[in-house]
Protein backbone atom coordinates (compact mmCIF):
# COMPACT_ATOMS: atom_id res chain seq x y z
CA UNK A 1 0.00 0.00 0.00
CA UNK A 2 3.31 2.45 0.69
CA UNK A 3 4.44 1.78 -2.46
CA UNK A 4 0.80 2.80 -4.27
CA UNK A 5 0.09 5.73 -1.86
CA UNK A 6 3.72 7.53 -2.83
CA UNK A 7 3.00 6.85 -6.93
CA UNK A 8 -0.88 8.35 -6.09
CA UNK A 9 0.89 11.07 -4.56
CA UNK A 10 3.10 11.89 -7.27
CA UNK A 11 0.53 12.09 -9.28
CA UNK A 12 -1.70 14.04 -7.47
CA UNK A 13 1.00 16.92 -7.20
CA UNK A 14 1.87 16.24 -11.02
CA UNK A 15 -1.59 17.11 -11.45
CA UNK A 16 -1.26 20.06 -9.55
CA UNK A 17 1.87 20.96 -11.43
CA UNK A 18 0.47 20.97 -14.76
CA UNK A 19 -2.53 23.15 -13.99
CA UNK A 20 0.14 25.93 -12.05
CA UNK A 21 2.29 25.86 -14.81
CA UNK A 22 -0.81 26.26 -17.42
CA UNK A 23 -2.42 28.93 -14.69
CA UNK A 24 1.08 31.22 -14.72
CA UNK A 25 1.59 30.62 -18.26
CA UNK A 26 -1.77 32.69 -18.54
CA UNK A 27 -0.84 35.07 -16.53
CA UNK A 28 2.45 35.92 -17.91
CA UNK A 29 0.10 36.19 -21.23
CA UNK A 30 -2.16 38.60 -19.13
CA UNK A 31 0.77 40.75 -18.49
CA UNK A 32 2.44 41.39 -20.88
CA UNK A 33 -1.36 42.26 -23.09
CA UNK A 34 -1.60 39.13 -24.88
CA UNK A 35 -5.04 38.13 -23.34
CA UNK A 36 -7.07 39.59 -20.68
CA UNK A 37 -8.36 36.17 -19.13
CA UNK A 38 -10.22 36.88 -15.17
CA UNK A 39 -8.13 34.49 -13.33
CA UNK A 40 -9.22 36.42 -10.13
CA UNK A 41 -12.15 37.82 -10.45
CA UNK A 42 -14.16 35.51 -12.42
CA UNK A 43 -15.83 32.38 -10.66
CA UNK A 44 -13.77 29.80 -12.66
CA UNK A 45 -10.30 31.41 -12.16
CA UNK A 46 -10.56 31.54 -8.06
CA UNK A 47 -11.82 28.31 -8.03
CA UNK A 48 -9.36 26.80 -10.28
CA UNK A 49 -6.50 28.56 -8.19
CA UNK A 50 -8.21 27.03 -5.35
CA UNK A 51 -8.00 23.61 -6.25
CA UNK A 52 -4.30 23.62 -7.66
CA UNK A 53 -3.70 24.89 -3.69
CA UNK A 54 -5.70 22.34 -2.45
CA UNK A 55 -3.73 19.66 -4.10
CA UNK A 56 -0.61 20.98 -3.53
CA UNK A 57 -0.79 21.99 0.43
CA UNK A 58 -3.05 18.58 1.12
CA UNK A 59 -0.33 16.61 -0.42
CA UNK A 60 1.80 18.33 2.25
CA UNK A 61 -0.55 16.79 4.89
CA UNK A 62 -0.23 13.20 3.28
CA UNK A 63 3.53 13.35 3.09
CA UNK A 64 3.62 13.89 6.42
CA UNK A 65 1.31 11.14 7.29
CA UNK A 66 3.69 8.66 4.76
CA UNK A 67 6.86 10.05 6.47
CA UNK A 68 5.97 10.63 10.28
CA UNK A 69 2.56 8.13 11.30
CA UNK A 70 5.00 5.52 12.92
CA UNK A 71 7.07 7.68 14.85
CA UNK A 72 8.23 11.58 14.10
CA UNK A 73 11.61 11.30 12.29
CA UNK A 74 13.09 14.53 13.38
CA UNK A 75 16.05 14.24 11.18
CA UNK A 76 14.22 13.65 7.87
CA UNK A 77 11.39 16.55 8.75
CA UNK A 78 14.50 19.30 9.51
CA UNK A 79 16.03 18.69 6.43
CA UNK A 80 13.17 18.73 4.66
CA UNK A 81 12.24 21.87 6.66
CA UNK A 82 15.56 23.20 5.47
CA UNK A 83 15.27 22.92 2.02
CA UNK A 84 11.89 24.57 1.96
CA UNK A 85 12.79 27.19 3.66
CA UNK A 86 16.02 28.33 1.39
CA UNK A 87 13.53 27.63 -1.54
CA UNK A 88 11.41 30.44 0.27
CA UNK A 89 13.98 32.32 0.50
CA UNK A 90 15.25 32.37 -3.18
CA UNK A 91 11.84 33.28 -4.41
CA UNK A 92 11.60 35.91 -1.77
CA UNK A 93 15.10 37.44 -2.76
CA UNK A 94 14.08 36.90 -6.37
CA UNK A 95 10.56 38.38 -6.40
CA UNK A 96 12.55 41.41 -4.45
CA UNK A 97 14.58 42.13 -6.92
CA UNK A 98 11.96 41.60 -10.47
CA UNK A 99 9.11 42.98 -7.71
CA UNK A 100 10.32 45.34 -5.22
CA UNK A 101 6.27 46.84 -4.43
CA UNK A 102 4.78 43.51 -4.79
CA UNK A 103 7.83 40.81 -3.35
CA UNK A 104 6.66 37.48 -1.83
CA UNK A 105 7.32 37.44 1.95
CA UNK A 106 4.38 35.26 2.83
CA UNK A 107 4.07 32.66 -0.75
CA UNK A 108 3.20 29.36 -0.70
CA UNK A 109 6.61 27.92 0.11
CA UNK A 110 6.52 29.83 3.40
CA UNK A 111 3.34 28.81 4.24
CA UNK A 112 4.12 25.06 3.99
CA UNK A 113 6.71 25.82 5.62
CA UNK A 114 4.75 27.31 8.89
CA UNK A 115 2.00 24.58 7.95
CA UNK A 116 4.42 21.49 8.39
CA UNK A 117 5.39 22.85 11.54
CA UNK A 118 1.80 23.33 12.79
CA UNK A 119 0.85 20.30 11.32
CA UNK A 120 3.56 17.89 12.39
CA UNK A 121 2.28 17.70 16.19
CA UNK A 122 -1.57 16.61 14.33
CA UNK A 123 0.05 13.37 12.53
CA UNK A 124 -1.61 10.92 14.12
CA UNK A 125 -5.12 12.91 14.88
CA UNK A 126 -6.99 12.58 11.69
CA UNK A 127 -10.19 13.18 13.25
CA UNK A 128 -9.18 16.36 14.84
CA UNK A 129 -7.20 17.30 12.05
CA UNK A 130 -10.44 16.98 10.06
CA UNK A 131 -12.48 19.19 12.81
CA UNK A 132 -9.83 21.94 12.73
CA UNK A 133 -9.65 22.21 9.05
CA UNK A 134 -13.35 22.22 9.86
CA UNK A 135 -13.67 25.35 12.37
CA UNK A 136 -10.91 27.41 9.45
CA UNK A 137 -13.31 26.89 6.80
CA UNK A 138 -16.13 28.00 8.81
CA UNK A 139 -14.08 30.86 10.17
CA UNK A 140 -14.08 32.48 6.33
CA UNK A 141 -17.14 33.80 7.32
CA UNK A 142 -15.96 36.22 10.00
CA UNK A 143 -12.64 38.26 10.72
CA UNK A 144 -10.27 35.59 10.77
CA UNK A 145 -6.88 36.39 12.06
CA UNK A 146 -3.88 36.14 8.81
CA UNK A 147 -0.31 37.89 8.59
CA UNK A 148 -1.80 41.37 7.80
CA UNK A 149 -0.22 42.79 11.30
CA UNK A 150 3.25 42.06 9.57
CA UNK A 151 2.79 45.18 7.73
CA UNK A 152 2.01 47.17 10.69
CA UNK A 153 4.70 46.00 12.12
CA UNK A 154 7.30 46.09 9.18
CA UNK A 155 5.64 48.72 7.47
CA UNK A 156 8.95 50.26 6.24
CA UNK A 157 10.04 46.65 4.39
CA UNK A 158 6.94 44.99 3.57
CA UNK A 159 5.14 45.68 0.58
CA UNK A 160 2.13 46.97 0.14
CA UNK A 161 1.14 44.39 -1.79
CA UNK A 162 2.33 40.83 -3.13
CA UNK A 163 2.37 38.88 -6.37
CA UNK A 164 2.00 35.37 -4.54
CA UNK A 165 0.26 36.00 -0.74
CA UNK A 166 -1.01 33.12 0.86
CA UNK A 167 -1.92 33.81 4.66
CA UNK A 168 -2.00 30.87 7.37
CA UNK A 169 -5.80 30.84 7.58
CA UNK A 170 -8.19 29.88 5.62
CA UNK A 171 -5.20 27.87 3.65
CA UNK A 172 -3.70 25.56 6.62
CA UNK A 173 -6.87 23.97 6.63
CA UNK A 174 -6.20 21.83 3.08
CA UNK A 175 -2.90 20.24 4.89
CA UNK A 176 -4.91 19.31 8.33
CA UNK A 177 -7.23 18.12 5.25
CA UNK A 178 -4.50 16.18 4.28
CA UNK A 179 -3.43 14.63 7.47
CA UNK A 180 -6.99 13.11 7.10
CA UNK A 181 -6.71 11.94 3.80
CA UNK A 182 -3.13 10.37 4.87
CA UNK A 183 -5.35 8.04 7.27
CA UNK A 184 -8.64 7.62 4.92
CA UNK A 185 -6.61 7.99 1.94
CA UNK A 186 -9.68 8.67 -0.94
CA UNK A 187 -7.21 10.19 -3.39
CA UNK A 188 -5.65 6.81 -4.30
CA UNK A 189 -9.43 6.12 -6.21
CA UNK A 190 -9.13 9.28 -7.68
CA UNK A 191 -5.39 9.19 -8.84
CA UNK A 192 -5.23 5.49 -10.30
CA UNK A 193 -4.29 6.18 -13.83
CA UNK A 194 -0.18 6.05 -14.70
CA UNK A 195 1.64 8.42 -16.11
CA UNK A 196 5.25 8.79 -16.05
CA UNK A 197 5.59 12.04 -16.80
CA UNK A 198 3.27 13.20 -13.76
CA UNK A 199 4.89 11.15 -11.45
CA UNK A 200 8.42 12.48 -12.47
CA UNK A 201 6.94 15.79 -12.32
CA UNK A 202 5.24 14.99 -8.92
CA UNK A 203 8.91 13.79 -7.57
CA UNK A 204 10.66 17.13 -9.00
CA UNK A 205 7.60 19.50 -7.61
CA UNK A 206 9.76 21.77 -5.66
CA UNK A 207 12.38 22.28 -8.59
CA UNK A 208 9.79 22.82 -10.69
CA UNK A 209 8.02 25.48 -8.86
CA UNK A 210 11.05 27.24 -8.15
CA UNK A 211 11.70 27.38 -11.70
CA UNK A 212 8.72 27.22 -14.29
CA UNK A 213 7.74 31.28 -13.88
CA UNK A 214 11.79 32.06 -14.72
CA UNK A 215 11.16 30.17 -18.03
CA UNK A 216 7.22 30.96 -18.74
CA UNK A 217 8.37 34.62 -17.74
CA UNK A 218 11.08 34.88 -20.05
CA UNK A 219 9.52 32.90 -23.11
CA UNK A 220 6.27 35.69 -23.54
CA UNK A 221 8.93 38.61 -22.09
CA UNK A 222 10.75 37.50 -25.55
CA UNK A 223 8.01 37.46 -27.58
CA UNK A 224 6.39 40.32 -26.53
CA UNK A 225 9.73 42.87 -26.72
CA UNK A 226 10.32 40.95 -30.30
CA UNK A 227 6.70 42.18 -31.32
CA UNK A 228 6.87 45.84 -30.18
Amino acid sequence: MSNHRDTSLDLMRGTAIIMMIVFHFIYDLNTFGFTEIPLFTHWLGIAWRCLIVFLFLSAVGISLVIAHSKGIQYKKFLRRLSYLGMAALIVSFGTFIMFPDGWVYFGILHLIWVSSLIALAFVNQPKTSLLIAILILIGIIFDQPNLGFLSNIFESFLPNGSVDYYPLFPWLSFVFIGIFLGHHPFYQKVFTFRSRLLELMGKHALFIYLSHQIVLFGIVAFVYFLLN
